[in-house]
Parts: structure tokens; C-alpha cells; sequence
């Protein structure tokens, strides 16, 4: 649902751009601001994400540290286990939540094994200003639960090298596909707390595209305007559907081994694309690309190859669906980060880059 809620915030904002972005990764990233976010600042992620209708009715803030530290268990009862009713927080404690944040565990450390199906960083990091004494339980849980540190940074004194520092992660951590995240000036000395979120992907075809049949095509942008690109061809069986009362296809391009695929929307005619966008709901797309839905058949496919990279902070996005608090100073409340007030996200800064 979040996917969908921000891609008609980000439509707006690029009506005529090409647009990606992992609603996983970004979600996944504000996850570990939750854990420690309090109050109202909590409740907006909470909201915005739709965390709180997950099944089990978990409250992503309850539990106890010992939720983020237990031993990795990956039965399926050990994962429902009922967990235990909020308790008060010692001051020098994180309150660390099980439920929505263990399923971030469990899903990263799945997708992130070593495969040769595909190749897919994400990189997920916190810079958070030297000033403020971050909680140890804090730190100990989003390196638990995400994979991911909290680097301390001195934006006061050194905003520029750290700004540097932070683009060469991102580069070696994504092979040198994500580079100069933050451009020269972004950082200042009035900064705090930075959430960098990046990821790459590039997969590999069940079925390969023959490269003998990839040639030059016009590629139908609008019904005025066409671009000759390179168009891939195969003709083969593939899942796909016909969705009548949009009307539009629904393709789905396995990769190899069967652990992903990439779903194409194809409206009937040039002019239905934006049509379709704006009808789009998180119940018809499930529906959609459930394997009930679709059927074998044999299918021409022509899909042009593309490369996509999409960078952009995303405060003003984020507080346009709801989330507001921890962007600003006097109200965010991240008191589970740190006991230091005055802290908020001063940025969060998402890129996405995606290779077919």
C-alpha cells in the first residue's frame, strides 16, 4: 500500500519522468528511525507505512531488547509467538520492538544471500551529529534487525569531508553503480541525523533475451510521440493476463531460479497509461499478479533495454503523505536513539538504480 501511496506522491512531483524506487528499501530504512522514534513521531511512520495492519495485530514499538538479541530462529511458531504487552523505557534504555522489524530481519537476509540469479545492494545507513550520545542498545539493534550502523559524524566542523566519506560508501558498497549521492553544499553544519538509503538491481532471465534479436524499434512514448530504442524480442511462454475493465496485460518476466520477478503493465492503447495509474489500488495489483490470475500462453514480448537511476531526498515526499514530526526540531521525538534532545532528520535521501 505504501508503494502505491508514494508513487502517486512522486507522480505528481514528475509527471513526465521515468521513475523508480524500492518501497521495500525506503520502508525498511524509515524502520530503523521507528525503532527509535516515540509518540506522535512514531505513530505518523507507523501510519504512513501501514505497519499497524499487519496480521498478528503486533505493535511494531512493543517488546523488549531481548526480541532484537534472541538467538536467529527462523521456525515459523518461533516467528508468531505473541509478544509481550508495552512496558515503561529506563531512561538509558532502547525500547527495542519485535513484530514488523524482525520481518525486515528475516526478508534482507533472504534477498541479500549470495545468488547468481541476480545482483542486488542495498545499502541502508544512519549519520548521526558527534554532539548527541547515542544509546548502545540503540545501535546494537539496527545492527541486529537491519544489517545497518549508525556512523557518528562531525557535521559541526567537518560537514564537507563527511558528505565525501558517506558518497564512497554508497559507491564501493553498490560496485560503483550509485555514485556522488550527495552533491557538494547538501551537508552543513546545521545537519544531525542523515538516512541514506541506496540500491542497485540486475538480474538474469529464466529466459534470455537472444542478443541477435535485440534491434533498433520505435518505442511508443505517448500517442504523438515515438524514440527509436533497443528492443529486445522473444516469443515464448510466459504468464500473463488481460485485465478487461482498465482495460490493459499483465506480464510477468521471471528471473532465473524463480526467486524474482518484474511485472509489465501494458495499457491497450498509448493514451491509458495515466489512466491506469491513477486507478491502481494495492487490491487490484495483488489480484492481479497472483498465480491464480495468470495463465501460461504463448506471447511475443518486445521490451526495450534501459538502465533507470532515480536520486532524490525524500522529506517533502514523505511529509506529504503524513510523516512530519521527525523532520523537525522541537517536535521530533527520537528519544530512543538518544537522551540528547533537539534531534530530527535532517535528511533522507533515497537512489535507486535498476539495469535491464
Amino acid at each position: 500500500k505504501f508503494c502505491l501511496d508514494f508513487f502517486e506522491v512522486l507522480s505528481k512531483h514528475f509527471p513526465s519522468d521515468n521513475i523508480i524506487y524500492s518501497p521495500l528499501s525506503i520502508s525498511a530504512a524509515l524502520g530503523m528511525v521507528l525503532l527509535g522514534a516515540r509518540g506522535n513521531s512514531a505513530t505518523q511512520i507507523e501510519t504512513v507505512l501501514h505497519f499497524l495492519e499487519f496480521a498478528n495485530n503486533e505493535n511494531p514499538r512493543t517488546g523488549n531488547f531481548s526480541e532484537a538479541t534472541r538467538s536467529d530462529d527462523n521456525s515459523e511458531s518461533s516467528r508468531r509467538l505473541p509478544l509481550p504487552p508495552q512496558q515503561p523505557v529506563p531512561d538509558d534504555q532502547c525500547d527495542i520492538p519485535g513484530g514488523i522489524h524482525s520481518q525486515f530481519h528475516d526478508i534482507f537476509s533472504a534477498i541479500n544471500k549470495p545468488t547468481t540469479s541476480y545482483e542486488l545492494a542495498n545499502a541502508n545507513r544512519l549519520y548521526g551529529e558527534k554532539t548527541f550520545n547515542f544509546l548502545q542498545q540503540y545501535l546494537s539493534s539496527i545492527k541486529k534487525l537491519y544489517q545497518a550502523e549508525l556512523e557518528i559524524a562531525d557535521f559541526q566542523n567537518a560537514a564537507e569531508e563527511t558528505r565525501e566519506q558517506i558518497n564512497l560508501w554508497v559507491e564501493t558498497f553498490t560496485n560503483g553503480k550509485i555514485k556522488d549521492l550527495f552533491a557538494p553544499g547538501t551537508l552543513s553544519a546545521d545537519t544531525m541525523l542523515v538516512l541514506v538509503n541506496a540500491v542497485y538491481f540486475k538480474g538474469q532471465w529464466a529466459v534470455e533475451f537472444k542478443k541477435e534479436n535485440s534491434k533498433e524499434r520505435p518505442f511508443q512514448i505517448n500517442e504523438t510521440t515515438s524514440k527509436t530504442v533497443q528492443m529486445m524480442y522473444h516469443m515464448g511462454e510466459y504468464k500473463i493476463a488481460t485485465i478487461e475493465e482498465h482495460p490493459c496485460q499483465v506480464l510477468e518476466l521471471p528471473y532465473k531460479n524463480g526467486d524474482l520477478s518484474m511485472y509489465i503493465l501494458l495499457p491497450k492503447d498509448y493514451t491509458g497509461l495515466t489512466q491506469l495509474e491513477k486507478e491502481l489500488t494495492f487490491e487490484k495489483l495483488t489480484t492481479w499478479i497472483s498465480p491464480g490470475h495468470l495463465k501460461e500462453d504463448e506471447v511475443e514480448v518486445y521490451l526495450p533495454r534501459f538502465k533507470i537511476e532515480t536520486s532524490a531526498k525524500l522529506n517533502q515526499y514523505l511529509e506529504a503523505l503524513g510523516i512530519t514530526d521527525v523532520f523537525h526540531q522541537g517536535v521530533s521525538d527520537l528519544s530512543g536513539m538518544t537522551k540528547t534532545g533537539g534531534l530530527f532528520v535532517s535528511h533522507v535521501v533515497h537512489k535507486a538504480y535498476i539495469e535491464v
